[in-house]
């Protein structure tokens, strides 16, 4: 998969609990679109890594709280912090 061939979604803006659940911020018009995906492509360095969400919670203004699997702490979360 090359990010040429993908669609820029928004970044990954912050921690929301304990558990590793992280908050997206969309760059969208129309977040409801985006809040039922099973998964996403994010980019940690100079690679694009698929993450499957198990369960996700849109939020006021543009943003989607997520659950990825495999995910299960704030450090895994702050691993993928500010990524997009």
């Amino acid at each position: 998969m090359r990010k040429e061939d993908c669609f820029y979604l928004g970044r990954i803006a912050r921690k929301h609990s304990f558990k590793g659940e992280v908050v997206i911020a969309l760059d969208t018009d129309e977040p409801e679109l985006y809040k039922n995906m099973e998964s996403v492509f994010v980019t940690l360095g100079h690679n694009l890594i698929p993450f499957f969400i198990e369960k996700s919670l849109l939020q006021k203004g543009n943003k989607l709280r997520v659950k990825f699997e495999e995910i299960n702490s704030q450090i895994d979360a702050e691993s993928i912090l500010n990524s997009g």
